[in-house]
């Protein structure tokens, strides 16, 4: 297991791991295809991810005060489309409400997380 702030995460839920850092989906995304990428430590580098999607917004939150929830270093990438808020920086408020309405009864399945995460690992698998 690895630790992510104050939560352990589950490998099967991981789909990148380097020696500094790991990538794994994320138990409600706000879009299709949102992930985590992480320092394996409190501190450190991040990896990228690839998506389906026309363009990325990559989203980072370092304290309370910048919406942080979990204490360790991560970054949120979102994969978006055109017209998928009407107003392109929607995003970021209809993130606010949902970090918000965090509760377990709204999480994504081990399962469901899982099998997103054996899509994603494919494309970091060495030839």
């Amino acid at each position: 297991m690895l630790r992510f702030g104050q939560h352990l995460i589950k490998p099967s839920v991981v789909f990148l791991k380097t020696e500094l850092s790991f990538a794994l989906v994320n138990r409600r995304p706000v879009v299709p295809g949102r992930i985590l990428l992480s320092s394996v430590s409190m501190t450190g580098a991040c990896a990228l991810g690839k998506s389906r999607r026309s363009l990325v917004c990559f989203r980072g939150q370092d304290g309370p005060e910048a919406g942080q929830t979990v204490k360790h270093v991560h970054v949120h990438v979102l994969p978006r489309r055109a017209g998928d808020f009407s107003r392109n920086d929607d995003v970021y408020e209809e993130l606010q409400r949902h970090d918000k309405e965090d509760s377990p009864d709204k999480w994504r399945t081990e399962e469901e997380m899982a099998a997103e995460a054996a899509i994603l690992k494919k494309y970091f698998q060495e030839n």
